[in-house]
């Protein structure tokens, strides 16, 4: 839909000055989560809203005549506002303190950006209010604790502890697993009833606490906020990413199960800060769904938006064939859980992964 005039250039000056306001505002956010707390989920996020605000643009500015169309139609010195500061603007305590006002200035842009859009492109109005929205979801996540993040980028060793898969008791095979160099444990327990899940989940987040390592629980996010975990792992039909972070906040990690690029691009979409990438070859932990192969490992490797693991029957003969396809992490379950010396064959697996 068409508006029945054409902006005049005063407005043409409203709306380019805003989309550089937003696009630099949004590269100042990127940076931040890219080098700050270096969040690879979270620069993509940025990165992916600076583009939409640039398609949308663009959109915008098909439609005025070539005279008025940025950079032709500024009138920087004409700016009587271009020396107006403020003094919260002139210091910064801190770069969340940067982060923070930057994604504030780019939700007032994109405000003012939609609003005078409808004089004349009422589509690209509507472009920049969903990308509007996409910052107001971003922000609580940049501005969380990035401390919990920098763990997970930095994790290459994740075991997943299932009692009936396990050579020892549940909680003795998750500290075995700690010994040997796992970075995050997972309790997987598909089956037991919530009760005994929040016990044994209690005293399993309390080891991996005290030891320094990731705490996640399989689905289940009531418990995870009960028990304090670090957050939770869900496939493909579980409760929804949104609506598991409305019981976590942001301050905790939230993984996904991907078995194709679809999904991986929905995860990130969807705000997960990691996903899991198989299953890789044939496993009964995995019954139901088919091996994705080395070809998909490959594909999330170069991809590179947000950390993944490669799990599915992962073991001695198969491990050097995921790393070669580009994985840097990994998640294993029994070819850890069911040795019978379990913080030796952690170690052994932590020491064939790329540093």
């Amino acid at each position: 839909m068409k508006a029945d005039r054409e902006m005049t250039a005063s407005e043409s000056r409203v709306m380019d000055a805003n989309l550089n306001r937003a696009g630099e505002a949004l590269r100042t956010a990127e940076e931040y989560a890219r080098l700050v707390i270096e969040s690879p989920g979270l620069a993509a996020r940025a990165k992916t809203l600076r583009h939409s605000l640039a398609r949308a643009a663009s959109v915008w500015s098909e439609g005025l005549e070539p005279a008025r169309r940025p950079p032709a139609g500024r009138d920087i010195e004409g700016d009587v506002g271009a020396g107006l500061k403020e003094p919260d603007e002139i210091f910064r305590p801190d770069a969340r303190a940067v982060a923070s006002a930057a994604i504030r200035r780019a939700a007032e842009a994109l405000r003012v950006l939609s609003e005078f859009g409808k004089i004349a492109n009422p589509a690209a109005a509507a472009e920049f209010e969903k990308i509007r929205y996409g910052v107001y979801a971003l922000e609580p996540a940049v501005l969380a604790d990035g401390s919990l993040r920098a763990r997970l980028d930095r994790a290459r060793l994740y075991v997943l502890i299932t009692a009936s898969l396990c050579s020892a008791p549940p909680l003795a095979a998750a500290r075995e697993a700690v010994d040997g160099g796992a970075d995050i444990i997972q309790m997987r327990e598909k089956e037991m009833e919530d009760g005994e899940f929040h016990r044994q989940a209690a005293a399993m987040g309390e080891m991996c606490r005290e030891r320094g390592v990731v705490f996640l629980v399989n689905d289940r996010p009531h418990i995870a906020m009960f028990v304090g975990a670090s957050g939770i792992h869900g496939g493909q039909g579980d409760l929804p990413v949104h609506l598991s972070r409305r019981l976590l906040g942001f301050d905790r990690i939230i993984g996904v199960s991907t078995s194709e690029p679809e999904l991986a691009e929905k995860a990130l979409a969807d705000g997960a800060d990691y996903i899991g990438v198989g299953p890789v070859y044939e496993t009964n932990t995995k019954r139901h769904r088919r091996a994705v192969g080395l070809e998909y490992v490959s594909w999330a490797a170069g991809w590179g938006k947000l950390p993944f693991f490669a799990i599915g029957a992962i073991n001695r003969d198969s491990i050097d064939g995921v790393t070669a396809a580009g994985a840097r992490r990994v998640a294993i379950c029994t070819a850890v859980t069911r040795a019978r010396d379990i913080a030796a064959e952690a170690a052994f697996f932590k020491g064939r992964l790329p540093t």
